[in-house]
């Protein structure tokens, strides 16, 4: 593993860095007063901000530098493990058939799922000082069409920002726990309550935030560990459990061929290793000193012993959850099954029911900080009305407005849908169309490259080899493709209403895709039609509040007086050949194209 990232890390080609003249002068290639603008005046070239109609850089956070190489660890940690491990491994199983088989598939999807990480890594060597991940990225990658890309990122990422999953999850198995009968309303309102919690912690002190999420996160370790430590007893054959080697003969026996089944658990186990980019969507809250090191080498080194650590666990389940027909019959309760096995006591059971619900809130805290921090980008980007409701950081230090946003949609996606078909359906919609995004992250990485290449500059330190974004660009075709594949009933006819849901089952992939076909439609109207009727253009300002927190916000400037406000809203540029950078002096810029 390390040999890999370090081969990654030293791939930077010496001809593709930016050369430099005289005494540490930048080589002026082809870049305009836009781009010199985003060479501020501590930076290198791996800080050039690509889009600078974009949100402008804040060089002194306003939210603070409160997470360390701890902290860091544990947003991996706990944005990784939430309850995917206790659940899947018996429904992967069932899907591929085979002990063997599965083996595979969870080394396959770990592989896929640091491909992601790696590209992410890729994007943070070069933007280092922008938190918000997916949204600061993209604005970055895909500058044309003007605004385009931010407002469809906002408009989704606002309705449709979704992570009532973890909350939910709490719900039941705290029930479970506590012995109480898990009905609807009752999970829901643990719910909602531990949401509202976390998102007043969140809205009170990041620091404390963190500080909680590092303490579940140990718990999270501790109980990855202690269950892979009792499989290797089981193996040793310590328990009652009999014959614990047998799943393990013949291994491959089994194994499925239909393309279909192995397709979905492949998807299944790539979801149980999502979560790392939680940790990406806090960059610039990590002291600049320490970023660099932090996100190439301490997130991927914290993502492979996750690995190692649900290998282990798998094997332990493989041990001492019973057979292989009862591991795959068990569905989501593998967990349950294994306890119930080894320790024969209902006090284990309900012990892994409060783990479990642990390891669920755990998610839910770093989901809160980084969805805010997200929103808060879209924010800054201008393309939200109420400018200071999403930036400003009065009076905690911390995003009141985004964080209150993430409070509201996820309480009324609890609470407001009746249980089973629409709740499944709403929450499909939001994960259908984070896949676009995903698959933009990807491309968006080349078109980077391309645009630093015709500046004059290269890679940051860190080259993400050219086969891994293609596999992963691949992949998530691949993971948008296979939603609106027919599924099968157990005749192997087409089953049109056999989804997750009672009605047609690629309804929520209709309805994504036509969610962002109407914010495309929304911007054509905003960007061009509405100027054109009104006789006006827009044009960006930077503003800065109170606590130094910047933006941009949109404005309308009528056509008549477009060249006066060019000129007034200029650049006057200089160049520092002391630190070899080059400076802005005024700090309104317009978005003349």
């Amino acid at each position: 593993m390390s040999a890999f990232l370090s081969k990654i890390r030293h791939s930077v080609s010496a001809s593709s860095t930016n050369e430099e003249i005289g005494n540490n002068v930048y080589e002026l290639k082809n870049i305009d007063l836009h781009t010199i603008e985003s060479l501020d005046e501590s930076s290198d070239d791996s800080d050039v901000q690509l889009n600078t109609n974009g949100a402008p850089v804040e060089k002194d956070n306003p939210l603070g530098y409160n997470i360390g190489y701890t902290s860091l660890i544990y947003l991996v940690v706990s944005g990784v493990i939430g309850t995917g491990i206790f659940s899947t491994p018996g429904t992967i199983l069932k899907q591929i058939g085979s002990i063997g088989g599965s083996y595979i598939l969870w080394v396959v999807g770990f592989i896929i799922a640091l491909f992601k990480v790696v590209i992410y890594i890729e994007y943070v060597t070069y933007f280092k000082n922008r938190s918000g991940g997916d949204v600061a990225y993209l604005e970055q990658a895909f500058p044309k069409p003007m605004f385009l890309v931010p407002t469809v990122y906002a408009a989704v990422n606002v309705v449709l920002s979704f992570l009532n999953s973890s909350a939910v999850a709490f719900g039941q198995y705290i029930l479970n726990a506590a012995e109480i009968e898990v009905t609807t309303w009752r999970q829901r309102g643990v719910g909602v309550g531990i949401l509202t919690f976390t998102c007043l912690l969140a809205a009170l002190s990041t620091k404390w935030s963190l500080r909680l999420s590092n303490w579940l996160g140990h718990a999270k370790i501790i109980t990855l560990a202690f269950i892979a430590i009792t499989g290797f007893v089981v193996l040793g054959g310590g328990t009652s459990v009999k014959n614990p080697r047998a799943n393990f003969h013949n291994a491959m026996d089994g194994a499925t061929k239909q393309p279909n089944s192995i397709a979905n658990a492949i998807i299944k186990i790539s979801f149980s290793y999502g979560g790392t980019g939680y940790a990406f969507g806090v960059v610039s809250e990590l002291k600049p000193e320490r970023r660099f090191k932090g996100y190439t080498r301490v997130v991927p080194l914290t993502f492979f012993l996750i690995f190692i650590l649900y290998i282990l666990t798998v094997t332990a389940f493989y041990a001492g959850a019973g057979t292989i027909k009862e591991i795959k019959n068990s569905g989501v309760l593998t967990a349950s099954l294994f306890f119930e096995n080894v320790f024969k006591t209902r006090a284990a059971t309900r012990a892994l029911s409060v783990l479990v619900a642990l390891s669920a809130y755990g998610h839910l805290i770093p989901a809160v900080i980084s969805h805010s921090r997200s929103l808060r980008e879209c924010g800054r980007q201008g393309v939200l009305p109420f400018r200071d409701f999403w930036v400003s950081t009065k009076p905690f230090g911390t995003p009141l407005g985004p964080i209150f946003i993430t409070w509201l949609v996820n309480t009324v996606v609890m609470i407001a849908p009746p249980a089973g078909d629409a709740y499944n359906f709403i929450v499909d919609i939001g994960s259908y169309a984070g896949y676009v995004f995903d698959l933009q992250m990807a491309v968006g990485l080349l078109l980077v490259r391309s645009q630093r290449k015709s500046l004059g500059l290269g890679f940051a330190g860190f080259k993400v080899p050219l086969p891994v974004i293609i596999i992963q660009i691949l992949f998530q075709m691949f993971v948008l493709v296979m939603p609106l594949v027919p599924p099968r009933a157990k005749d192997g006819s087409i089953d049109l209403n056999g989804g997750d849901v009672s009605f047609f089952y690629a309804t929520y992939c209709v309805v994504a895709i036509g969610l962002l076909v109407t914010c495309v439609f929304y911007y054509v109207l905003w960007q061009f039609i509405l100027p054109s009727i009104g006789g006006y253009k827009h044009r960006v300002e930077r503003y800065k509040l109170e606590n130094g927190e910047l933006g941009n916000r949109v404005v309308k400037v009528p056509v008549d007086e477009l060249e006066e406000w060019d000129r007034k809203h200029g650049h006057d540029v200089k160049l520092n050949e002391t630190q070899g950078n080059l400076e802005t002096i005024d700090f309104v810029h317009e978005s003349k194209k």
